[in-house]
C-alpha cells in the first residue's frame, strides 16, 4: 500500500475562529488512508492544537519574526523538506506569501492557497505581488464567489486557476432539535420570550455596537421583552458592556462568552443576526442555516451566497442600526414566514454547505493537482 500523502497546512494559529474551525474540520475529515495532515503555525499554536493532538494529528509552532521576515522563507523551506511534504495548503495572505516562496524553494510537489475572504488591499504593490505569487501555486481556492470575482477582476489572477469551495459545517451537529428547556431556564428566558442571537468574536469588524443600538429601539418601541444573546468573546467585551449599561439594556442583552454548546443555543433563537462590516463566508451563518433559523445579515462578502433576501432571511446595509432593527422586527412579527425562512435555510445548507461536501471537494482538488504536477513523486500518481 502506498504511503499516505503528506499535507501540510500553513496557518497563523489554531485559535478558536471561523477560519481555524474550517481548517480543523477539513483536517479531521480527510481520508486518512490517502492523506496524512500536519499543521504548521507561524504566530501562535492555539487551543485547537489540543483537539488535533487528541486525534494524533501533529501541530507545529514554527515562529516568524514580527514584520517581513525574509529569513522565515528559508526556515519554512527546511521544515517542508524535513516533513517530506507532498501538498502545501496555505490559508490567507501571510501564509500565501511565505508558503508560496518556501514551497517553491523546497520543491514541494503541490501548493494550494485558500483565500478565506479579507479586507482586500487597494495597494498596487500588493496586487502585483499576489498576481506573481499566483503563478507559483497549483490552485487557488476561494470560499465564496465574490472572492473569486475580486481576485480575477482586481488582482488580475488567471480565472482558470481559481475554483470556489464553500465552507461547510457538520450536519450531524444540527440534525435534530435539542431539548433546550433546562438551557432556557438557566438563562432566565420565558417560553414565549423572543430571542435574537449572534455568534461572533467581539471585534470591531463584527460591529456588535450596531446590533446593540438596534436592540435599544427594539426593546423600547416594539418588543420590550426581546433578549439578545451575544455568544463569543474578544477585546471589545468591556466596551460593549458599557454601551449596554449606557442604553439601560441590562435586561435585554446577555453576554454568554465563548461557548461549546452553540447548536443548543441556536435552538433557543428566534432570529439569528450577523452584522459584520466585512466577511468571507461566515461559518456562523452556515450554522444558523443548518439549525433552520431565519437570518438577518449585512450584505457584505459572501453573506448573500448563504442568505437569499426574502427566502431564508433578510439582508441589510452595513452599520445601519435602523435597518437591522426593522429587519429583526419584520421576522419576529410573522412567525409563520419566519419558520418558512428557517426551513428554506436548512434545505440550502444540505444542498451546498455541509462539511462532508466541502471535504470531498478539497480531496478532489488535492488528487487533481497531484495527478498533473510535474514535481509530483511517483507514489502520488495513484491517489
Amino acid at each position: 500500500m502506498n504511503k499516505p500523502v503528506k499535507v501540510v497546512h500553513l496557518i497563523q494559529g489554531l485559535e478558536i475562529g471561523g477560519l481555524e474551525m474550517m481548517v480543523v474540520g477539513l483536517i479531521e475529515r480527510l481520508n486518512r488512508s490517502y492523506y496524512h495532515p500536519v499543521v504548521c503555525c507561524y504566530d501562535s499554536l492555539g487551543p485547537l492544537s489540543e483537539r488535533l493532538k487528541q486525534q494524533k494529528i501533529e501541530a507545529y509552532f514554527l515562529p516568524r519574526r514580527v514584520g517581513v521576515d525574509l529569513r522565515y522563507i528559508f526556515t519554512l523551506a527546511r521544515f517542508l523538506r524535513k516533513q517530506r511534504t507532498d501538498i502545501l495548503h496555505l490559508h490567507n495572505p501571510t501564509a500565501f506569501f511565505y508558503g508560496t516562496l518556501a514551497g517553491n524553494l523546497s520543491g514541494t510537489p503541490v501548493i494550494i492557497y485558500t483565500e478565506h475572504g479579507r479586507d482586500f488591499s487597494y495597494s498596487w504593490k500588493i496586487k502585483l505581488a499576489n498576481r506573481l505569487l499566483s503563478k507559483m501555486v497549483d490552485r487557488i481556492v476561494t470560499v465564496a464567489e465574490f472572492c473569486r470575482a475580486y481576485l480575477t477582476r482586481e488582482e488580475g489572477i488567471d480565472s482558470k486557476k481559481i475554483i470556489t469551495i464553500h465552507n461547510g459545517v457538520d450536519a450531524a451537529r444540527f440534525s435534530s432539535a435539542h431539548d433546550v428547556g433546562d438551557l432556557r431556564a438557566s438563562l432566565g428566558l420565558a417560553d414565549d420570550q423572543p430571542v435574537i442571537g449572534i455568534v461572533a468574536r467581539l471585534d470591531p469588524i463584527k460591529n456588535h455596537a450596531a446590533l446593540i443600538t438596534a436592540m435599544s429601539h427594539l426593546a423600547v418601541a416594539v418588543r420590550k421583552n426581546a433578549v439578545l444573546l451575544i455568544i463569543g468573546d474578544g477585546p471589545l467585551r468591556e466596551d460593549l458592556q458599557n454601551q449596554v449599561e449606557t442604553l439601560h439594556l441590562e435586561e435585554n442583552v446577555r453576554f454568554l462568552g465563548a461557548r461549546d454548546d452553540v447548536p443548543e443555543l441556536l435552538n433557543l433563537v428566534s432570529v439569528f443576526v450577523l452584522c459584520s462590516n466585512s466577511e468571507g463566508l461566515s461559518l456562523t451563518l452556515i450554522e444558523a442555516s443548518a439549525a433552520g433559523k431565519p437570518i438577518v445579515a449585512t450584505d457584505v462578502g459572501g453573506n448573500s451566497e448563504v442568505v437569499e433576501h426574502g427566502v431564508n432571511g433578510l439582508l441589510v446595509p452595513i452599520d445601519d442600526p435602523s435597518a437591522l432593527g426593522y429587519a429583526i422586527t419584520e421576522i419576529l412579527s410573522d412567525p409563520l414566514h419566519a419558520a418558512q425562512m428557517g426551513e428554506a435555510g436548512r434545505t440550502k445548507f444540505l444542498r451546498a454547505f455541509t462539511l462532508d461536501g466541502m471535504v470531498q471537494h478539497y480531496q478532489a482538488t488535492y488528487a487533481a493537482c497531484l495527478s498533473t504536477s510535474v514535481k509530483s513523486i511517483d507514489k502520488n500518481s495513484s491517489v
